[in-house]
């Protein structure tokens, strides 16, 4: 299975300002988090006249069990003050080990555990922050396996 994922990278990355709503969801509940929280991010930048700095993302924190403590993200070039359920949030600079994914969102489960049998097999240690960034935007009927989406993982120093 892991022969799919290309081998991972470590990157320094600068901080990452985001405007966010972060909710403790189900895993079936992630897609209609998406689908409330992106208009609702989307509203709050247009309504403070801020422009996304780069492509949406989804936060985890922590290790998910039954349920998933996700920020649904866009980045920002700074501090967002906040507005209504849209709240301020930053990825710490710092090492991360990151895999880009080629294909439907379906492998992004195979590519997270790919990502972190990776990072224990080269005897580094998580910090309990990982994202996902979404670099296409799947259109409506359009093909799954042309999606991009880079996965990373911060790594303590």
């Amino acid at each position: 299975m892991t022969e799919q994922f290309p081998v991972p990278e470590i990157v320094e990355r600068p901080e990452q300002h985001l405007a966010v709503v972060r909710e403790t969801v189900a895993f079936d509940a992630i897609p209609g988090l998406y689908d409330r929280a992106y208009p609702e991010i989307f509203g709050a930048l247009g309504r403070a006249g801020i422009a996304p700095a780069a492509a949406p993302m989804g936060v985890m924190h922590g290790q998910p069990g039954a349920e998933l403590d996700l920020s649904v993200a866009v980045p920002v070039a700074a501090p967002f003050a906040g507005d209504g359920m849209v709240s301020a949030e930053t990825i710490p600079a710092g090492r991360a080990a990151t895999l880009l994914v080629r294909g439907d969102y379906g492998l992004l489960a195979a590519a997270y555990e790919h990502l972190f049998a990776w990072i224990a097999e080269q005897g580094l240690t998580p910090t309990g922050l990982s994202w996902e960034q979404y670099l296409t935007e799947p259109e409506p009927g359009g093909d799954p396996a042309q999606n991009e989406t880079l996965i990373a993982a911060g790594l303590q120093d």
